[in-house]
Order: structure tokens, then C-alpha cells, then sequence
């Protein structure tokens, strides 16, 4: 039995819970569930897998590919994007990684081919890219990020 396995054994399945909006309820007492949660694809592996809190995204989340590799990484607080992000490959290279605050990118990004060369560098506030980024070969200069 694979570590994917064990996690779903301990942990609730999405497809179990009823959702409204961003909240997912206990279907029996329509309360917000919290606890370690999980998501199948159809052919049975496990697509998706992170902690529901107040029946919201909550610390680190996880997406998979249908092989079972790592496709995202996202970090929630309160059902909202903030923190660290990171997106692969399906041959496991990084595609980009990047920060969020308040649902917003923000901070230092970075983007890659799938060979792992370099295709986007910059800087974003919240939502706004600024100061110059380095886009595809050529440099784009946004307005000053406010912390320069």
C-alpha cells in the first residue's frame, strides 16, 4: 500500500462533503468540516490532498498529476492563496514559483521552460507586476515595486 493510499485511509474524501462556494460541509450535519481531505481522479489515484479548517483550504495544498508526480503546491489561510507556490513539470521541473498575500501574486516570480530555462523574472504587489522584469529574452520595466 502506497503512502497516497495511507493518507486516503485517514483523511475524508471531497467527493463525500457537500460544497458551497469555497466551504465544504459534513453532508449530515451541514456543518464545516476540518480535518485532512483527499480527491481521486477517475482511474482511482489521488489528484489532490490538503487540510480543510472551518470547511476552507488551509496550510499546505497539494496537486498531482494522473502518474502521481507533484503538479502544484499552494499554501492557504483561510480558504485565501498566501504564501509560497510552486507549479511542475510532468517531468518534475519547476514551471514557477512565486508568493501570494491576500490572494494576490506578490513578491519575487520566477517562470521556466520545461527544460528548465528561465523565461519570466520579476517582482509583483498585489496583483501588479513592477519594477523590471526579464520576460521571454527581453527586459520590461513596470512601475517601481513600492519597496524599491
Amino acid at each position: 500500500m502506497g503512502a497516497t493510499d495511507l493518507y486516503a485511509q485517514s483523511s475524508t474524501d471531497l467527493g463525500d462533503l457537500m460544497r458551497r462556494g469555497d466551504v465544504y460541509l459534513q453532508p449530515e450535519t451541514r456543518e464545516a468540516y476540518t480535518g485532512p481531505v483527499f480527491a481521486r481522479f477517475e482511474e482511482g489515484m489521488i489528484s489532490e490532498s490538503g487540510v480543510l479548517e472551518n470547511g476552507k483550504k488551509e496550510g499546505r495544498y497539494e496537486y498531482f498529476y494522473l502518474s502521481g508526480r507533484i503538479r502544484m503546491v499552494e499554501t492557504y489561510n483561510g480558504g485565501i492563496l498566501e504564501g509560497p507556490t510552486e507549479t511542475y513539470f510532468k517531468n518534475e521541473q519547476l514551471a514557477d514559483k512565486g508568493n501570494y498575500r491576500e490572494g494576490e501574486w506578490d513578491g519575487p516570480y520566477e517562470a521556466y521552460w520545461v527544460r528548465g530555462w528561465l523565461a519570466e523574472r520579476g517582482n509583483w504587489t498585489l496583483g501588479e507586476r513592477c519594477g523590471d522584469w526579464i520576460s521571454f529574452g527581453q527586459t520590461i520595466m513596470y512601475p517601481a515595486c513600492p519597496n524599491e
